[in-house]
């Protein structure tokens, strides 16, 4: 809990706190949110539940109409999460029902998540870096405006990529000790503790449990997702790893079936070898037998330019781009 009040209830809303229980209905407002906003993705229940589980520390405001037929319905909601990503985050995302805009409340929203968010990081230990962050979609001028008078400025840029799975490019020959393998539950720590050594040395992020390694796969297929092995000593070793995922609830906005490559890393020795290219065309492969039409995947500018080189060699295309705008604590 947080000492930060809730906003003031003007307008017919009645500000509450967000609980575990609230999972439907913040489901069904996120839906309608989307609905109108028309973004190239959806949020799935499951997803929602996920949000609210008890996996990841977070507050949460609800704003429930008091007044006509959509009384006590939620229209409006705010989280703020905590993450460490080389440093503590404390993430911000919310919104408002469209029926219910223009009143204020995503101001209201975006100022309690910030108090909230600078509460929890000043119990942080002395001296430990932070900050609160918020992804923003291309063209939200107005949100951007808010988010700069409260302090806010722009941290990074994030591009979505996109290739047709109707021509596949060419497995790359990767030698005799190399070898691209299916995902398996044996490789499953592995692969955590190849991830672990990656984070730490790219971005000096904490070691994640086997706990927090398994979070947010509600649409991991193990089958479109790999797993590079070295042999060439004794015991194989994990030379590059890709998870990808089968988000069903986007593709009616898109307009075709997409999978979707959620994370891929390779380790520093293997970086001279096509691993990388053979751990997506692999995911390529897979998707396209299971009926997929496209496949997708995500950057950050942090490492953009040597990652789009892979990318854009086997097929993919810059298809569009978020901001991340954060107040450093």
């Amino acid at each position: 809990m947080t000492n930060v009040p809730m906003p003031e209830g003007d307008h017919g809303i009645l500000w509450r706190a967000l609980t575990a229980q609230d999972a439907a209905p913040l489901a069904h407002l996120i839906a309608r949110i989307e609905a109108a906003d028309n973004p190239p993705y959806r949020t799935s229940p499951d997803e929602v539940a996920e949000i609210l589980s008890e996996g990841v520390p977070w507050h949460g405001l609800a704003g429930l109409a008091t007044r006509g037929i959509r009384s006590g319905q939620m229209v409006a909601f705010g989280l703020a999460s905590l993450r460490r990503a080389g440093h503590l985050e404390c993430v911000c995302q919310g919104g408002v029902d469209p029926r219910f805009r223009r009143l204020g409340l995503g101001h209201a929203v975006i100022e309690w998540q910030t108090a909230t968010a600078r509460e929890v990081l000043a119990r942080r230990p002395p001296g430990e870096p932070a900050q609160i962050v918020m992804h923003v979609e291309s063209g939200n001028v107005e949100l951007v405006d808010h988010l700069e008078d409260l302090g806010y400025h722009w941290a990074r840029t994030y591009y979505e990529l996109r290739a047709d799975l109707s021509s596949l490019p060419r497995t790359p020959d990767l030698g005799s000790y190399l070898s691209v393998v299916p995902w398996s539950d044996d490789l499953e720590d592995p692969a955590r503790q190849a991830s672990n050594r990656l984070s730490e040395q790219e971005w000096g992020r904490p070691p994640q449990t086997m706990e927090q390694w398994l979070l947010g796969r509600t649409a991991f297929v193990p089958g479109w997702s790999f797993i590079a092995l070295d042999r060439t000593g004794d015991r194989p070793r994990v030379a590059g790893f890709l998870r990808a995922s089968r988000y069903e609830q986007d593709w009616p906005a898109l307009g075709w079936k997409e999978g979707y490559i959620d994370q891929m890393g390779v380790l520093e020795p293997w970086r001279h070898t096509r691993v990388a290219d053979a751990l997506i065309v692999a995911s390529m492969n897979a998707q396209v037998g299971d009926g997929m039409d496209r496949t997708a995947a995500g950057l950050g500018s942090a490492n953009h330019s040597g990652a789009l080189y892979v990318y854009d060699q086997l097929g993919f295309r810059t298809v569009g781009q978020s901001r991340l705008y954060a107040i450093n604590i």
